[in-house]
């Protein structure tokens, strides 16, 4: 009976300590997956080109500070959303993709949505940058820079 209440307090001590070190990119795989239906969801409304839809789902999900993993992506949807939306906000874009940035500086589609971001806003110099950046991140065959360059001679003619 003593080794079985040794034992029973040797795991409480255990869970206690687990959970208080546990950090906030700690994410439980229901609560991953909530946040996975919802991006997704999110996606499909982008698909769609109901953006106003998607950035009031993005706004909420971006809410949470246990987004794990896909703190990058969500933010980086939540700009493109802001971007695209039917009242367009390029300030509040341009915060997303840099917190997208933040969280994975090699997050290739917040690199190309920053870029075309920057030719919105006139600044080809910036978008050339993020163009380079792609370069050395993901190659010239990669979809993100092909579309990036698109995006970059379309402002120009």
């Amino acid at each position: 009976m003593k080794n079985l209440i040794i034992l029973l307090l040797s795991f409480i001590s255990f869970n206690a300590f687990a959970a208080a070190t546990s950090s906030k990119t700690d994410v439980s795989s229901d609560r991953l997956e909530q946040i996975n239906n919802l991006y997704e969801i999110a996606e499909k409304h982008i698909y769609n080109n109901n953006y106003d839809k998607s950035l009031k789902l993005l706004i909420n999900l971006a809410k949470n500070d246990d987004l794990g993993p896909k703190k990058a992506d969500v933010y980086n949807l939540l700009g493109f959303s802001y971007r695209k939306s039917s009242n367009p906000d390029l300030d509040k874009s341009y915060e997303a993709y840099m917190t997208a940035l933040e969280h994975d500086p090699k997050h290739a589609g917040a690199h190309e949505y920053l870029g075309e971001l920057y030719m919105m806003r006139g600044d080809k110099d910036n978008a050339m940058l993020m163009l380079d950046k792609l370069e050395k991140l993901v190659g010239v065959n990669a979809t993100e820079y092909k579309d990036l360059l698109k995006a970059i001679d379309s402002y120009q003619s």
